[in-house]
């Protein structure tokens, strides 16, 4: 298996990485940046290219131009494209973040996967008060029938374009109308899935999130509800809905 995750030096995905190593093995999964892939290691032989959370601005600063045109050509080519949160706003045609707010951001993405808008922060799970991030909160989805808990930090509902072509895999059950929370589709041989949330997020990596010291920055995990439930379940079958064999 070979697994790998974008890297901008800027978002710390550290935790995405363990959990994708506990499904897979630390021998299947590594980082990747701008330089690397214009100098070409996202080959045919990469079984699934993840464009991880964190503000999608900075990766695409990085990205725009030759390396998306790469990414897009990968998937095209039958590779698989996982976007989660910063990763999924890159995926939509177009990111509208904290709209009419002082930290509005209105921009059209070159990946444009899904032929629609990403829009957040959900106001209902966290407020558009900076240009990166919610703090963390416990929302629920509607997943194969069944209600998961998945963990929120400023994720968007998924607004199609009416001619757009695609699925849904899950919706928001706290929210009226149930919006599209995860979706998913396919680009010329290749397959996409976009996320809001961030199903690396188990009650480990909450637990190891609960700091006690001097200007915890983290402190906002902590008030999480004491009985969550998060469980990587959920990342995995999201995998094997790209395709991936199971773990």
């Amino acid at each position: 298996m070979n697994i790998q995750i974008y890297t901008d030096n800027v978002s710390a995905n550290h935790i995405l990485y363990y959990a994708l190593t506990r499904l897979y093995g630390k021998n299947s999964v590594c980082f990747i940046n701008a330089n690397e892939i214009l100098s070409g290691v996202l080959s045919k032989d990469v079984d699934l290219f993840v464009m991880p959370g964190g503000a999608s601005r900075y990766k695409a600063d990085k990205l725009n131009g030759k390396a998306n045109h790469i990414i897009k050509a990968y998937v095209e080519q039958g590779g698989r494209y996982f976007g989660i949160c910063g990763g999924a706003y890159m995926g939509c045609n177009v990111t509208k973040w904290a709209q009419g707010l002082p930290h509005e951001i209105i921009v059209h993405n070159e990946l444009n996967f899904f032929s629609g808008a990403a829009i957040g922060p959900v106001e209902a799970f966290g407020r558009g008060d900076n240009y990166n991030q919610t703090d963390a909160h416990l929302v629920t989805l509607e997943y194969q029938g069944k209600l998961v808990e998945s963990l929120y930090l400023g994720g968007c509902v998924f607004q199609p374009d009416a001619k757009d072509s695609y699925e849904v895999l899950a919706s928001f059950s706290d929210l009226p109308d149930k919006p599209a929370a995860i979706v998913s589709g396919r680009y010329g041989q290749g397959r996409w899935l976009l996320c809001s949330t961030h199903p690396e997020y188990d009650n480990e990596a909450v637990e190891l999130l609960d700091f006690n010291v001097i200007g915890n920055q983290y402190e906002h995990f902590s008030r999480l509800p004491n009985d969550a439930d998060l469980r990587l379940e959920l990342l995995e079958s999201l995998l094997v809905n790209l395709d991936l064999p199971s773990c």
